[in-house]
């Protein structure tokens, strides 16, 4: 919506659209928060989630090892189980490339463009990050525990 012109604070009373405010765009409010307006931020929503959720899950390998140690390769299971969410998200965005576009038309889906993919990128990868300064913390605070245990001894 910012690429079209609309504020943050336009876009957090957008339904006040039309009676508080217009956009600036020359649109709308119709067109830009109902129907096709729509069907853009929300895929790019929906599909960062699951890429956060996805990431999110390989990262859960392991408790308090890195991403970097213990590689979510060692669990079949999870790559089979996060693979087959993330594919059918897949076929579900580019149905309408297999003759099927009812299929994203029906959830308000449409395709992304090579850009779209580096936004969802820039908003999911991050979650790796949290994930392991998390676990540093863990691990260090364990050390910790254990130092103070064996000095009680």
């Amino acid at each position: 919506y910012m690429s079209q012109g609309i504020a943050l604070p336009q876009l957090a009373s957008w339904s006040q659209c039309g009676q508080f405010w217009e956009p600036s765009n020359g649109a709308t409010c119709a067109e830009l928060f109902q129907g096709e307006g729509r069907s853009l931020p929300q895929t790019l929503s929906l599909t960062t989630l699951v890429c956060m959720e996805m990431l999110k899950a390989l990262s859960a390998v392991s408790v308090d090892s890195s991403l970097l140690r213990v590689g979510p390769q060692s669990n079949p299971w999870l790559l089979l189980g996060v693979s087959g969410p993330f594919l059918l998200h897949l076929f579900v965005l580019y149905s309408s490339s297999f003759g099927l576009s009812a299929i994203g038309d029906s959830l308000g889906m449409v395709p992304l463009t090579k850009a779209d993919w580096l936004t969802v990128a820039a908003w999911s990868l991050p979650i790796l990050l949290v994930d392991e300064v998390l676990k540093a913390i863990g691990r260090s605070l364990a050390v910790k525990e254990k130092c103070k245990a064996a000095t009680a001894k």
